[in-house]
């Protein structure tokens, strides 16, 4: 795994302690065992870089705290379990919030808010894949569409092979229907001003 495990453990390891007590580089070097997976190259080999000195600072002061978790206190170790096997980057923010669904207090409030935490990422990921899917059958073809985003480069290879297309591509999706769509509310409101005066 790569900095996306960590990141989503450091959250997770955000979520229960108390950030007043805690220093930077305490939680890094929590984060940092807890991810290592035993130096499999499934682990996170994330690496400290940057001004060392504030790594004694308090998380609290970058990162504010929750008044929930102000009573918990630091131990050198770590009451979040390392995870049993290795996750998928694709998945690494469902299983946060899945984790922290499991794990919420039975407090209905937060129990409900983090349901409905892990309902919006699925609908979200199913709604992305849904538009990819579409996007694929539209230029490849119905049949062919799947097979074309299934299909993986062989190693070695470039995941792109013109960057500059791509970035033209990207540009114009995106400057494309963002212009679509205030011409749209343009037109709409210009016929909302003409229904008002008749």
């Amino acid at each position: 795994m790569d900095s996306v495990q960590f990141s989503v453990a450091w959250m997770e390891d955000s979520d229960i302690h108390n950030l007043r007590k805690e220093t930077l580089h305490q939680k890094y070097e929590l984060v940092k065992r807890r991810t290592i997976n035993d130096n499999s190259a499934y682990g996170s080999h994330v690496m400290q870089f940057g001004d060392i000195g504030i790594s004694m600072d308090n998380l609290f002061t970058c990162l504010g705290t929750n008044p929930a978790n102000d009573n918990f206190k630091f131990v050198d170790g770590n009451s979040l379990l390392p995870p049993t096997k290795a996750v998928n980057q694709r998945y690494a923010d469902l299983v946060h919030f899945w984790d922290k669904y499991r794990k919420a207090p039975d407090v209905l409030v937060r129990k409900v808010e983090a349901q409905k935490q892990v309902m919006e990422a699925m609908s979200h990921r199913m709604h992305v894949d849904n538009s990819i899917q579409l996007i694929g059958k539209l230029l490849f073809g119905v049949k062919r569409g799947p097979e074309v985003l299934n299909t993986v480069r062989p190693a070695g290879r470039p995941l792109v092979d013109d960057w500059k297309r791509l970035k033209k591509m990207v540009i114009s999706l995106i400057l494309s229907p963002s212009s679509s769509f205030s011409f749209f509310l343009s037109c709409n409101l210009q016929r909302c001003s003409v229904h008002r005066h008749m």
